[in-house]
């Protein structure tokens, strides 16, 4: 027996449930489920509210959980989330937090009576509210237990979920069959339910566990027909539940790359309709994280106990046993998250579980989709937890720490492991690793394996590591960290953490590292016969450990997959995809994220994008698509982004190409890119001197290669802003078969294929006319407002180039229709297009006036200059006098110049109507004519300016910028006006 001194074992400390010793380990009912709860079908434990809250840890992802579920059915008057949805895959506790619901409305005074209770009532009433569950109508539909257009005794006369829900809204009505008829006939739709609701007046919580089983079955072929109806049901259900006060609804739909099964394309396409909506009216939840797993475990296999205390008095033993050799050999290497310092906290947690295990755990094999999380865990450690306990019950020696090397192998607990999904169900690799384990760990009952034998040996040859095995417990520490690839795609352990799992308060360093080096040597020498190493090519990574089955790189590849998440997949989509977008005629290309710094909106995806030329856009497919039913967000973002409706400012859409993916193509590039990521992970798992590293560099080349082309192909569709008669509308386009959206130049082909654009040098000036004539302006254009149209007007065609239009406006000013003038209305007739101003404020584009007779006579010259402008639309706006003089040339003779001092004043008005600011607008073209520094013949002497402008906030900061360029000059203020 241990001394008090150095601490109390962890199997006199913590009392293991019966129910693990009950059952050999295996613990029992692991799986909850909702339907034995309710209905009774089976007595379960788990069935009463003592035992559940008692066996169940309050996390603060469940208790959040609850406590909202709470709040929104049992707290008046306060606004809380309406619609539930549950996705995660098998064993991440959803049924384990349903029965909590249902104990929490069934029995509520007994269950916030208790310590989970308490913590949901918490929860619950923040802010100083009462809670009241007392009188909560629960209909819990279970998909698995119900067949759809078949009657069931519980539902009496029901056939489909409309009607199964009706009838356990109305259980406690004398009339329920006069109700369920009523409202039957009325339909299953929002105003319906709305109203169902509102006679009951209770709140009413909706439960509808396993959905996908049940719609699953309604893609069969005969039972197909009622799936419109019921996505139809749910969508009303969603609406109306968010509508209802004190109406909750949870739903359970697994997604089905967390469903080893899959689904029916059918069935599928029903779970993204209700995910939809679901989402829309409240929130996806997730009941567990990795790390609740220590607690959850612990509460799960432990009665109580003063864990905390003992884990630390046991820390303090490790840490006092970790002499100057453990801290740099073993514990400095370890990484910065499991140092010598950090080991007390770690333990405490973890007690009686060494931290390492559940980092393996909760961090590296649960990211395999097919490990069922808390329930594989649990089972995996009741079984190990059972046999130490009983070790150490009958005097022989239990680890103080459960470790990674501490699974015992030869007992059930190898099958446990094995069959927890960690290898993701393939046959051939849970074959092989239970070979491995039989051979050179330890034999299946004990007394065999090569790990085994070392130890005989070791003992003989005086080797102590103060324990009896430490040869097999450091080879199944190898073993745990062989089954699956480790961060960065990295094998097996280092020796610092093959060491580590041998560590304790008696274990000499020495003692350690022979049982390395026993372990590590050659077969020949007695080491392990499957342990392979993997050396970095570069850098200083340590080498690494592993035992290996030899797999066939279809079964590392089948490894690997399996931990590439679909959203890992799609980041991998949008990278190739920005890599392979071409500008072609456009500029850019330009990319649209799903967010931008955490902004989702419209306006913040779409952040500095506008701008004067032809841009091509190409939009982030794991937020963007076009077609199959689920595009109805994108239409509705692309109407903000090209300022169809309101919440984006654009001056520039006409000008704007958006290309984006098609739904159902960006499924195929989204599994293309898994394949290339495991390949990749493949390849990083292999050592580059093995036989299968060349084939396996040609298979991920070969899936890159096709994942580009696959990408390709999936940017199907483009759009762009067209004007019809209807006004403003986005135009959606399908490229075709063998071109890409992701191609600018072949999106420009296609545009100018269907008239939307000009092909280079190809712009007709007759072609400019029409549109300058028909666009009724109702004025003459300057030609920094026609450079502008084919940007901003979506009536105009996209040009190729601003040349092209240059080239068309020199014939039509060189024409016998139009002509170039000044602010003067003087002609200007440019030499070649060069001279075509595409920035210019002051000469205006206008029809060529008709040929005016000729004078019969000549006579002198007289010219009048005027201070007041030549818009005659200013009258009546200004004040003021303009002098006159006039000049009169002869031959032979000249005046001297005289000069004149020009006023001209505008009262501070209200430029609101449109008519007023044109003729504001042509005074101060005129002025900027005179200024103009191009215009020799104009001798201006002087200028004085006094400025009053009330205008938006920060829309006058364009003319503070021209005003400080006169810095001494010009002095210039703001201040605050409320109008």
């Amino acid at each position: 027996m241990t001394g008090p001194a150095r601490g109390a074992h962890w199997v006199n400390v913590l009392s293991l449930r019966d129910e693990v010793r009950r059952t050999d380990g295996s613990v029992g009912e692991l799986q909850m489920s909702l339907a034995k709860a309710v209905y009774q079908t089976v007595p379960v434990p788990y069935a009463k509210c003592a035992y559940y809250t008692d066996i169940t840890q309050p996390t603060p992802l469940l208790v959040g959980f609850l406590g909202r579920v709470a709040r929104r059915l049992g707290v008046p008057g306060v606004e809380a989330k309406a619609c539930f949805h549950l996705d995660q895959g098998m064993g991440g506790g959803k049924s384990h937090a349903l029965v909590g619901i249902w104990h929490m409305i069934n029995t509520s005074e007994s269950f916030l009576a208790t310590e989970l209770g308490c913590a949901v009532a918490a929860e619950a009433t923040a802010g100083g509210h009462e809670l009241d569950l007392s009188t909560v109508v629960p209909i819990v539909l279970i998909g698995d237990s119900m067949s759809p257009g078949k009657t069931d005794p519980r539902f009496g006369p029901a056939t489909d979920l409309f009607g199964r829900f009706l009838w356990l809204l109305f259980d406690s009505l004398s009339d329920r069959m006069g109700r369920w008829q009523h409202y039957i006939a009325l339909g299953a739709n929002k105003a319906t339910l709305q109203a169902a609701f509102a006679e009951i007046d209770r709140p009413v919580l909706v439960i509808i566990d396993e959905l996908m089983d049940y719609a699953m079955m309604l893609s069969d072929q005969g039972a197909i027909g009622g799936l419109p109806g019921e996505q139809a049901f749910l969508n009303a259900l969603a609406d109306a539940v968010d509508d209802q006060p004190h109406v909750a609804l949870i739903v359970v739909m697994i997604r089905s790359d967390e469903d080893q099964a899959g689904y029916h394309p059918a069935a599928e396409e029903m779970r993204e309709y209700v995910a939809a909506r679901l989402r829309r009216n409240g929130e996806t939840v997730t009941v567990t994280e990795p790390a609740d797993f220590a607690q959850i475990i612990r509460r799960r296999l432990f009665a109580g106990g003063a864990g905390d205390k003992a884990g630390r008095v046991i820390a303090a033993t490790y840490i006092a046993a970790a002499d100057e050799t453990w801290s740099k050999e073993v514990y400095s290497k370890l990484g910065s998250t499991r140092t010598l310092a950090s080991l007390s906290d770690r333990i405490a947690e973890t007690y009686p579980f060494h931290p390492d295990l559940f980092e393996l755990v909760a961090k590296e094999w649960s990211v395999v989709q097919a490990f069922q999380r808390v329930r594989s865990t649990v089972e995996i450690f009741a079984r190990t937890v059972l046999h130490w306990a009983r070790e150490h019950e009958t005097g022989r020696w239990a680890p103080d720490l459960i470790g990674p090397g501490d699974i015992p192998l030869h007992t059930d607990a190898l099958e446990a492991l094995l069959s927890s999904g960690v290898l993701a169900g393939s046959d051939r690799a849970i074959q092989g690793f239970r070979a491995v384990a039989n051979t050179d760990v330890v034999r299946s009952g004990g007394g065999g394996g090569t790990a085994f034998t070392l130890d005989t040996t070791l003992a003989t040859n005086g080797v102590s590591a103060g324990q009896p095995s430490p040869a097999v417990r450091m080879a199944t520490a190898c073993f745990a960290y062989s089954l699956v690839p480790r961060a960065q795609a990295a094998r097996g352990a280092t020796k610092s953490e093959l060491i580590a799992a041998i560590a304790g308060r008696d274990v000499p360093y020495v003692a350690a590292e022979e049982v390395f080096n026993a372990l590590t040597a050659s077969p020949v020498q007695g080491g392990l016969g499957a342990l392979e190493r993997a050396r970095p090519a570069h850098g200083k990574a340590p080498e690494r450990f592993y035992l290996s089955i030899k797999q066939t790189l279809n079964m590392y590849h089948a490894n690997a997959i399996t931990m590439v998440s679909n959203d890992l997949a799609l980041d991998r989509v949008w990278k190739r995809a920005q890599r392979l977008a071409s500008k072609g005629a456009f500029s850019g290309p330009l990319f649209a994220e799903r967010s931008v710094g955490g902004d989702t909106s419209v306006a913040g995806c779409f952040s500095g994008i506008d701008g004067q030329e032809n841009r091509i856009v190409v939009l982030d497919p794991r937020r963007w698509s076009l077609l199959n039913g689920r595009d109805a967000d994108t239409r509705i973002d692309l109407d903000i982004a090209f300022g169809v409706t309101a919440g984006l400012s654009s001056t520039y859409a006409a000008s704007m190409v958006v290309a984006m993916v098609n739904t159902q193509r960006r499924t195929r590039a989204r599994d293309r890119a898994r394949d290339l990521l495991a390949w990749e992970a493949v390849v990083a798992q292999l050592d580059t001197a093995a036989d299968e590293y060349p084939e396996a560099c040609a298979r991920r080349d070969e899936a890159r290669a096709k994942l580009d082309a696959d990408v390709k192909w999936a940017f199907q569709h483009y759009a762009y802003l067209l004007r019809t008669s209807d006004g403003l509308t986005v135009q959606y386009k399908a490229m075709p078969d063998g071109r890409s959206a992701l191609v600018g130049q072949e999106v420009w082909n296609d545009l100018v294929a269907a008239g939307r654009a000009v092909a280079a040098g190809a712009l007709a000036p007759e072609y400019v006319s029409q549109l300058i004539a028909s666009g009724a302006f109702g004025r003459d254009l300057t030609p920094i407002e026609l450079f502008a149209l084919p940007y901003s007007n979506p009536t105009w065609p996209l040009i190729a180039t601003v040349d092209d239009l240059r080239q068309a406006l020199f014939h039509l000013a060189t024409s016998a229709e139009w002509m170039l003038t000044d602010s003067d209305g003087n002609e200007i007739r440019p030499a070649s297009p060069g001279q075509v101003q595409p920035a210019s404020m002051q000469q205006l584009l206008r029809p060529r006036p008709a040929p005016s007779p000729q004078p019969s006579s000549t006579s002198p010259t007289s010219v009048s200059a005027r201070g007041g402008g030549s818009d005659q639309g200013v009258a009546g706006l200004i004040g003021g006098h303009a002098g006159e003089t006039t000049v009169s040339t002869s031959p032979g003779g000249a005046e001297a110049t005289t000069y004149e001092v020009t006023k001209v004043r505008m009262p501070l008005s209200s430029l609101t109507n449109d008519a007023k600011r044109e003729a504001v607008w042509g005074l101060i073209r005129e002025l900027a004519s005179l200024v103009d520094p191009a215009r020799t013949a104009v001798d201006l002497q002087m200028l004085g300016l006094e400025i009053t402008v009330t205008a938006r906030a920060g829309d006058t900061s364009p003319l503070l910028s021209k005003a400080e360029l006169l810095s001494g000059a010009v002095t210039s203020s703001i201040e605050e006006e409320d109008l």
